[in-house]
């Protein structure tokens, strides 16, 4: 895609930027709000937590049938 020059927007580049009359401006806390991540997958968390832990109990299931077959 070649860039090449528009003058589309020449009448408004340099006006003055609008301020609105009956909406105070937003805080900047607030505005940043806007931009906090957000958890798109509900529930992704909890399906991980609870996959971990059922791995994590194959794993100590198997070390102790390990330690009890070889003596460790």
């Amino acid at each position: 895609m070649a860039l090449h020059e528009t003058h589309r927007y020449d009448d408004i580049i340099d006006m003055p930027h609008h301020v609105s009359r009956r909406h105070p401006p937003m805080s900047r806390h607030k505005r940043a709000a806007q931009f906090m991540p957000f958890a798109a997958l509900t529930g992704y968390e909890q399906v991980i937590e609870e996959t971990a832990r059922r791995v994590e109990e194959s794993v100590a299931a198997r070390d102790a049938q390990y330690d009890r077959d070889f003596g460790a």
